[in-house]
């Protein structure tokens, strides 16, 4: 009688194990609602990081971080090949990480052929160098 008291026992304890084992696993395999917010995506390269694209009302907003030399860098935005806006920006030099914001008027951006670009200009030979590419796609 005692053996069967034992055994009852032991297969109680596995079937309590098993039970709170598979409402554990009910509980970690839900993620919540799905939401229709978009992610915000990063672009990053040797010298650019956490660059992300975000919008107000009527401006489109580039943050990041920049790690290049004496703190300058250019920017231009771009529809196919005509340039829509360019110019520099000015940071903390390297090796810090100095942030920037760049903004500009979402009415500039007619189509989706529209690109955002970061770089330095090589000090070697002038030539673009670390360009980072950002589509920006009409609002």
């Amino acid at each position: 009688m005692k053996k069967i008291a034992y055994l009852f026992s032991i297969l109680i304890v596995i079937f309590s194990l098993m039970a709170c084992h598979k409402q554990q696993e009910a509980t970690t395999d839900y993620h919540g609602p799905v939401s229709n917010v978009p992610e915000k995506k990063e672009y990053h390269n040797q010298v650019f990081k956490d660059v992300v694209v975000a919008e107000s009302e009527d401006k489109i907003i580039v943050t990041g971080k920049a790690q290049v030399f004496e703190g300058v860098f250019h920017y231009a935005l771009y529809d196919g090949e005509k340039v829509l806006l360019e110019n520099k920006y000015q940071t903390d030099g390297a090796p810090a990480w100095g942030e920037f914001e760049i903004t500009f008027e979402k009415e500039l951006v007619t189509t989706n052929d529209t690109k955002f670009e970061l770089f330095v200009f090589s000090a070697k030979d002038g030539s673009k160098v670390n360009t980072l590419e950002i589509p920006i796609p009409k609002p």
